[in-house]
């Protein structure tokens, strides 16, 4: 629109000199005020190229509405709309295969990715089909940690008691969680062939079957509101560790790009009754390629400027803070808009551009 505009004003301003030298040979007139005064005058109609590509309006997509990723991207959307010209709308999906063909061709314009969704649909790898290169970080969130929880009275205490138990598969709506899934069970020396599989299309599916007794355990990431309802209608539910032993790291990251074992604190998150090893990886804020530089900037600022917002808006935004946006550890390109705020803030060097230049060439 910005482009179109800027065309029109033109083409009017070349009408109107061609007016003024008429007028001149009627009037008298020096060509040069003639000139003068439609400059100004297009000038102050014309709107600057910065506000033209700031967006009134911008979406962020999800994972479907009561997930982990869905609570995050709604406090995202809410500090955001709150402190920017941008009224950020959240979109629901079963998962990034169902969001990601669509951020390629640039028709949404942000998205919460966890660091394996985004290496894997990068490359084009396991489980996606074809790459998907349009995806650029805006900012680094924090971590989301994953594994198995049980009913509270359960005798199963470790991912490896979970042999020859009834387990959540195949995932077919959001693939990724397969791939957690598996690695969880790989970093305990288990695979599907161990356990009694249960077929269920998505997270919530998967959280339904585990309420009704149709499984033994069920996978979500720590707080998710999914596990919050399961905790309330179950009676109580405990999580179990994975594999944290360099060997289970091994395993799980063979199976998983980017994940690691990290112990979670008892007490910190429903259904934590003691220390608990996950499996854990980053969650970033993606954006098109398509956006404007001038849009991301503008959100990216919006988000460094106001962290306590973020962390009062849900409370696994908690750990979204300034040091951890700009990652030695990223596996795809940020966005250019994005870069250049960091740049402002002199916390992106010479080390990233390197990091940058080799991410852009994958």
């Amino acid at each position: 629109m910005y482009t179109r505009t800027k065309r029109c004003l033109h083409a009017a301003a070349q009408t109107a000199s061609r007016s003024g030298k008429t007028a001149r040979n009627q009037q008298g007139m020096p060509i040069w005020m003639k000139h003068f005064g439609i400059a100004l005058f297009v000038s102050l109609l014309a709107p600057s190229a910065a506000s033209a590509q700031v967006p009134r309006s911008a979406s962020v997509a999800t994972h479907a509405v009561a997930s982990l990723y869905h609570a995050i991207g709604t406090g995202i959307a809410t500090v955001v709309s709150r402190h920017s010209p941008i009224t950020v709308r959240v979109q629901p999906f079963a998962g990034p295969p169902a969001w990601l063909p669509s951020m390629d061709k640039g028709d949404t314009d942000m998205g919460v990715l966890t660091s394996a969704d985004a290496t894997t649909s990068y490359k084009g790898i396991n489980p996606y089909k074809r790459p998907f290169k349009s995806t650029r970080i805006l900012l680094v969130g924090g971590a989301i940690q994953l594994s198995f929880y049980v009913r509270k009275d359960s005798p199963i205490q470790t991912t490896a008691d979970l042999k020859g138990r009834r387990v959540p598969t195949d995932f077919p709506g959001i693939p990724i969680v397969k791939l957690s899934s598996t690695a969880g069970l790989a970093s305990a020396g288990l695979s599907y062939n161990d356990i009694v599989k249960v077929p269920v299309s998505d997270l919530q599916a998967g959280n339904q079957a585990f309420m009704e007794g149709r499984t033994d355990a069920n996978w979500l990431g720590l707080r998710s509101p999914l596990v919050e309802e399961a905790n309330a209608r179950v009676g109580g539910v405990r999580w179990i560790s994975v594999n944290d032993t360099p060997e289970g790291a091994e395993k799980m990251g063979a199976i998983y790009p980017g994940s690691y074992p990290a112990t979670v604190k008892a007490g910190t998150a429903t259904g934590l009754l003691k220390d608990t090893a996950m499996l854990t990886n980053d969650i970033y804020l993606v954006a098109t390629k398509e956006l404007s530089d001038e849009a991301a900037y503008v959100v990216v600022k919006a988000l460094w400027d106001n962290t306590k917002d973020l962390w009062a808006a849900y409370s696994a935004l908690a750990s979204w803070r300034q040091e951890r946006m700009v990652s030695t550890k990223a596996f795809i390109p940020y966005h250019p808009g994005a870069i250049k705020f960091f740049k402002e803030k002199g916390v992106w060097n010479k080390q990233m551009d390197e990091l940058q230049a080799k991410l852009l060439a994958q």
